[in-house]
Parts: structure tokens; C-alpha cells; sequence
């Protein structure tokens, strides 16, 4: 394994050229709405490379905004020694907010536009258009339209923006335009940014440029760091940057339950006074009402995560037993599996064969550093599935997850799964590429195996994976020394469907 920190295996690129690399990134739909995925998927990109792999690593960082590993690899400066790196980085500087910087390597970019890919040459233009409009020189953005179409751009709502800019009014964009950080900069000349649409249609490059730049207005930064949480773009740590950069009145703090504040910011408003909140109970119901309000808006395991840090502070027992199930979510998201066993035994008065039991079952799947024999917690399960508390898919799935990790899959467990019809739902991805991850795993080629293990799971990772799928890419990528990620996967193929109690 690499000594950086990362949990790739050593040269992990090896054995991939760009043509190749190319190739399979171009059927990848980035970014991954997956935790785990995106987890896998970061660290690969963030991985160095050499020669051409740099480029395509540049433009898959973008694509799936992530902008700060994408601005750590412009911070060497040998990384723009070519037209095509400063054009890239070029891009990258204005869309985070740092005009000027940006601004002189467009103007350099555009001089050897002849050694840019054409999309990239058009951007330029349009680039140098925005960046003279914003000096003042609105008749740039008219002339900078007309050399974009000389170059054969073809994108409707960038030309508008750029006529609305040279006309000084409000753009009429096409309903089905995606807004990238060029349109949004472009958006800004001309006054008319709406914070909801920039949610709606920004692509994962915006939302991500958004998050990292505090000059934007607050609405609009909240609304785009929620959608980057809802795409699963960006950390939670950098969602709770930004709700802790919001300002609210000591009264909305101190009443954080009671509705009144602005419902773009509402989600902040309870983080903010759930940090401050020193009382334990009290904490406790915040985070509570936080959570729903993160289940309804459709990022709930982002904010399980972002919650994980304030729920170790709540004492485990006396009167806050029904915080236990939220404990044991928030515990388990965020890998701290001492609290989830803690938590556990709260709700089970101390006892082994509590209603709980089970999610030990599925700290068990996720915990590569389990020092107890793996499967004890099983039997919990087992009951439950008798009982019928398990969905036929979950039961599929389980079974899939267990035999792919290596587990002895209890006999009553395995004789009620195969009692109902295997599922066929769920992303199975075109014939050749599970026999093509199952060679390149046994080839130990770590990238190939990665991006092999990404197409056959399908945007959504294990939650919306075929079970097929999901065992062969269980078994790939333990093969090449990623157990860790293996896990993540089997559990994230769980938990959005294990039994839960009715008071949760």
C-alpha cells in the first residue's frame, strides 16, 4: 500500500495508460451519488500520476466538483507548464472566485488556443469575454460571442449570457440549460442569480467552485453546498464550513425549533444552535429535528456524518434513551463503532438479544478493525428475517453482501432469502464489464479494477447496484487490497433499508 495516507495500493495507476483511462472515465456518471463511491472515487483522482493521466485527472476533478483537490494539484507549479494545464487552471481560479488570478492565465490560454481541445478553446473566448466585461468593457462580451461561434460553440445559455452581459438586462436561459461555474460567473454580471436555480441546474462544478468561495452571496452558498451534500460532492465537514459561516440572531438560536427563520437557511440555523447548545437534552432534540429536516430535503446520511461529532457528547442513557437508534446512525456513519456497541447496550439495559442487536450486525460489516469473531451479531439478524422484519430485496441483498465478505451465512438466514424470487432490479451494468473487473482485479491493476468496480455499480453505488454487481465488486476490489471500500459498500447497500424502530 502507498505510504501516503490514502489506502490506495502503491503506483496505483499502474498498468493504465490515458487512451484507456480515458475510456472508462468517459462512461462514468460523475459524480457518484454514493458516499462510498465518492470516498473510493476522490481518493483515485487525488492520486498523482504522469504525463497525459494529469490532464484527464484535472478534468475528472472537475466534472465531479471537487474543487479543492483540484486547486492542490494547480498549487505545483509545475502542473501548468502546458497551454492545456493553464487553460484548465484558468478555468478553475474564476470559478472559485479568484478573478484575477484566472483572468491572467485566460489571456495567456487564449494566445495557444491552437493547442486546446475545441471545447476548451471556446471556453477561453467566452472566458476573456467575462473577464473584460468584468473590467468594465460590457462591448467584450459581444465580441467575445461572435469568436465563440466563429470557434463552434454551440451552447445556447453561455451565447445568451454573453448577449445579456453586452446588453446589460437579464438572460432568458433555455429550461433545460445546467449551469457550469463559466454561466454562473457570467449569471453574476448581469444581476440576475437565483439561489434556487443555481441549486436545481448548477453542475457538480459549480456547486462544488460555490462552496469554497465566501464572496458569494449566503443564500446562494447554502443552497449550493446543500445540493453538493444531495450529489455527494462535497465533505461534510466543508457542509458544516459553510453552515457556520452563516449569521443568525440570538433569538433564532436560542429558539431553533420554533419555524421563522429563512427556509433557505433553516438546516444551518438548527447546526449552528445544535453546536452552541450545551445542555444535553436539548442538543438532542435539535440534532433530532435537524435530521428530519435532512431526511425530507434527501441528504440524510451527509448530515448523520456532519452530526456524528455533536452526538459523542450526548450521554448514553437516564433520559435520553430515545436518542439511541439516531446514536447508533450517526455512530456508524461516521466509523465510530465504540459508541455504536455503547449505545447498543444502552437500549438493551445492558443485555445481549436487545432490539438493537442487529445494527451491531451491520457495525460488524463495516468495521475492517473488528477484534471480535465476525458474524456473532448474525443471529439477531436471522430472528428478525424469521419474523419477516426484513424486505425480500434487503434479505437478497444481505445474503450478497455476506457471501462476497466471507461471512458463515446463518442456515435459516440463507433458507428465507432463497424462499423468495431473486430480485432483478437495480443497475446491472452491459455484458463484459463484470468479466473485465474480475481480471483486472486478479491482475492487481488497482485504478483499471476502480473504475471497472464504479461503472458496474451504476451512479448510485451499492444502494442501487443489481446484487450481481454488487458481489463482484465486493470480491474485486478486496482482491486488490481495498477491503475498507469493500465494506463501505456492502453497508451502504444495507443501511438505507435496515429495520428501523417505529418511535425512529
Amino acid at each position: 500500500m502507498a505510504s501516503d495516507g490514502s489506502g490506495l495500493p502503491l503506483e496505483v495507476w499502474g498498468g493504465l495508460d490515458a487512451a484507456k483511462a480515458a475510456e472508462l472515465m468517459a462512461g462514468l456518471e460523475l459524480p457518484p451519488r454514493s458516499m462510498a463511491l465518492t470516498t473510493l472515487w476522490r481518493r483515485l483522482v487525488s492520486a498523482p500520476a504522469s504525463g497525459q493521466l494529469e490532464a484527464l485527472r484535472a478534468e475528472a476533478l472537475y466534472r465531479s466538483g471537487l474543487m479543492q483537490e483540484l486547486g492542490e494539484l494547480f498549487s505545483r507549479a509545475d502542473q501548468l507548464a502546458s497551454p492545456m494545464m493553464k487553460a484548465l487552471a484558468a478555468r478553475y481560479e474564476i470559478a472559485v472566485g479568484q478573478r484575477d488570478a484566472g483572468c491572467s492565465k485566460v489571456r495567456e490560454a487564449a494566445a495557444k488556443k491552437k493547442e486546446l481541445t475545441k471545447q476548451l478553446a471556446g471556453e477561453m473566448l467566452v472566458l476573456a469575454g467575462y473577464c473584460a466585461s468584468a473590467g468594465g468593457d460590457r462591448s467584450a462580451a459581444s465580441l467575445a460571442e461572435e469568436l465563440a461561434r466563429e470557434e463552434g460553440v454551440k451552447d445556447r445559455a453561455m451565447l445568451e449570457l454573453l448577449r445579456a452581459v453586452a446588453a446589460k438586462r437579464a438572460p432568458k436561459l433555455p429550461q433545460d440549460a445546467r449551469l457550469t461555474p463559466t454561466h454562473f460567473r457570467l449569471l453574476e454580471l448581469t444581476g440576475a442569480v437565483d439561489p434556487l436555480l443555481v441549486a436545481e441546474r448548477g453542475t457538480a462544478a459549480l456547486l462544488g467552485a460555490l462552496v469554497l468561495d465566501p464572496a458569494v452571496d449566503n443564500q446562494v452558498r447554502v443552497a449550493a453546498a446543500e445540493a453538493a451534500a444531495r450529489e455527494m460532492i462535497i465533505t461534510p465537514e466543508a457542509l458544516a464550513e459553510v453552515y457556520r459561516a452563516q449569521t443568525f440572531q440570538p433569538d433564532e438560536l436560542a429558539n431553533p425549533l420554533v419555524p421563522g427563520a429563512d427556509p433557505l437557511l433553516r438546516r444551518a440555523q438548527l447546526f449552528v444552535a445544535a453546536e452552541r447548545e450545551r445542555h444535553p437534552t436539548r442538543r438532542a432534540q435539535i440534532l433530532r429535528a435537524l435530521l428530519d429536516e435532512a431526511r425530507q430535503a434527501g441528504f440524510y446520511v451527509y448530515v448523520l456524518a456532519l452530526a456524528a461529532p455533536l452526538a459523542e457528547s450526548i450521554p448514553k442513557g437516564g433520559e435520553l434513551g430515545w436518542f439511541a437508534e439516531t446514536g447508533i446512525e450517526t455512530a456508524l456513519v461516521s466509523g465510530n463503532h465504540a459508541d455504536v456497541r455503547a449505545w447498543v447496550a444502552v437500549a438493551g439495559g445492558g443485555r445481549r438479544g436487545g432490539r438493537f442487536d442487529h445494527w451491531l450486525a451491520l457495525s460488524d460489516i463495516l468495521d475492517t478493525a473488528w477484534r471480535g469473531p465476525r458474524g456473532a451479531y448474525l443471529p439477531a439478524v436471522e430472528m428478525m428475517a424469521v419474523q419477516g422484519q426484513f424486505s425480500e430485496l434487503l434479505l437478497h441483498r444481505l445474503a450478497t453482501v455476506l457471501d462476497a465478505l466471507d461471512y458463515q451465512v446463518p442456515m435459516e438466514l440463507w433458507r428465507v432469502a432463497s424462499s423468495t424470487p431473486q430480485p432483478n432490479d437495480g443497475h446491472l451494468p452491459e455484458t463484459g464489464v463484470l468479466t473485465e473487473l474480475q481480471v483486472a482485479s486478479e491482475q492487481r491493476e488497482s485504478a483499471r479494477t476502480i473504475l471497472l468496480a464504479m461503472k458496474a455499480l451504476g451512479p448510485r453505488g451499492g444502494e442501487g447496484a443489481h446484487i450481481i454487481a454488487l458481489g463482484d465488486v465486493i470480491r474485486a476490489l478486496k482482491r486488490v487490497g481495498l477491503e475498507a471500500d469493500a465494506r463501505r459498500i456492502g453497508f451502504e447497500a444495507l443501511f438505507g433499508g435496515w429495520p428501523r424502530s417505529a418511535i425512529h
